[in-house]
């Protein structure tokens, strides 16, 4: 493998997997890395907690919500 990474490394951008074999028994997969995902957040300030005159443990346990314990 290190001898070849390059071409490994190229393949594996183009889609490829590898599965890498230690004594015959498969320890390793190299797959792609995934794309990065992008947060589309058109109305984030109308959706923001109002956090005017409460505490940092007040807005926090809001936020919760029914999540809480």
């Amino acid at each position: 493998m290190k001898a070849n990474w390059s071409e490994i490394e190229r393949q594996v951008a183009h889609g490829e997997t590898f599965k890498v074999m230690n004594r015959g028994k498969p320890s390793v997969r190299i797959i792609p890395a995934a794309p990065r995902k992008i947060l589309k957040w058109d109305d984030f300030l109308g959706t923001a907690i109002r956090t005017k005159g409460k505490t940092g443990e007040e807005t926090i346990d809001y936020g919760k919500g029914s999540r809480c314990c």
